[in-house]
């Protein structure tokens, strides 16, 4: 064997890997780099316009666009039987929502974030690692959760804790079992979503935009319903959901703070 040959030509394999690998990282940057420009650019001519518009974004709106997918979500409420095993509550099936009592109140000792406080009320709760805060909508007599999936919100599945003089006196509960369907996509930007309803003059001149968030959304009110992903844009203590795929409103459904 010649092994002077062997040699010279795994030195010019390995330096045609390097080079490959070279060439990915370079392109992978490049990318990443045209994104975060793309998104930047966007980032401010959305606020130029707002301004134009008189309208305040008074909100970091993410710039992430990940791929998401439709989920499947079905309510099948909670048995009597596994209402038996929570201790410490008086509670009331409702059409899509659990309502309990705790008894006797837990009291609040100390400032606990909403996560502590959500631990605390754990042993009385169904499912309650499977929630996250929606700091935004919360105040002093009412903790606001969502059931989420994958880190995001499911809109439609709250969990609404009730305080009163520095204890937890109950709360209100929907849970779905969901499952995601195949086919996932990148989403729309926020700002595209922002630019839709403004166009649409649902948001008006003269208005705050407050919270902008990714999440999970369903436009009717069903025990079985498909669950598209969304931006939930806050306005002047309004709130719409767009569609993230499409751009297009999912519902006009208004509520008060």
């Amino acid at each position: 064997m010649d092994w002077s040959r062997t040699k010279t030509i795994l030195i010019w394999a390995f330096l045609l890997l390097d080079l490959f690998l070279f060439y990915q990282v370079y392109v992978t940057r490049i990318s990443l780099w045209n994104d975060k420009e793309v998104a930047q650019g966007e980032k401010w001519n959305m606020e130029l316009y707002l301004n134009q518009q008189n309208i305040a974004l008074d909100t970091e709106v993410p710039q992430e666009t990940p791929e998401m997918a439709y989920l499947d979500a079905e309510y099948v409420g909670i048995s009597p039987i596994n209402l038996l095993e929570l201790p410490g509550i008086q509670a009331t099936v409702e059409k899509m929502s659990l309502a309990a009592r705790l008894d006797p109140p837990i009291q609040i000792r100390g400032q606990l974030t909403p996560n502590e406080l959500l631990s605390q009320i754990g042993p009385r709760l169904m499912y309650a690692e499977q929630y996250g805060p929606d700091s935004y909508q919360s105040n002093q007599s009412r903790l606001l959760y969502w059931q989420v999936h994958e880190k995001m919100p499911i809109f439609v599945a709250p969990l609404e804790v009730y305080l009163e003089n520095g204890a937890i006196l109950g709360y209100r509960q929907t849970f779905f079992h969901v499952r995601e369907q195949k086919g996932g996509r990148q989403v729309i930007s926020g700002y595209k979503a922002l630019l839709s309803l403004v166009e649409k003059q649902i948001i008006q001149p003269g208005e705050r935009i407050e919270n902008v968030s990714l999440g999970y959304y369903g436009s009717y009110d069903a025990d079985i319903q498909a669950l598209a992903p969304v931006w939930r844009v806050v306005h002047d203590g309004k709130q719409h959901f767009v569609n993230a795929f499409t751009g297009a409103l999912e519902r006009a459904m208004v509520t008060q703070r």
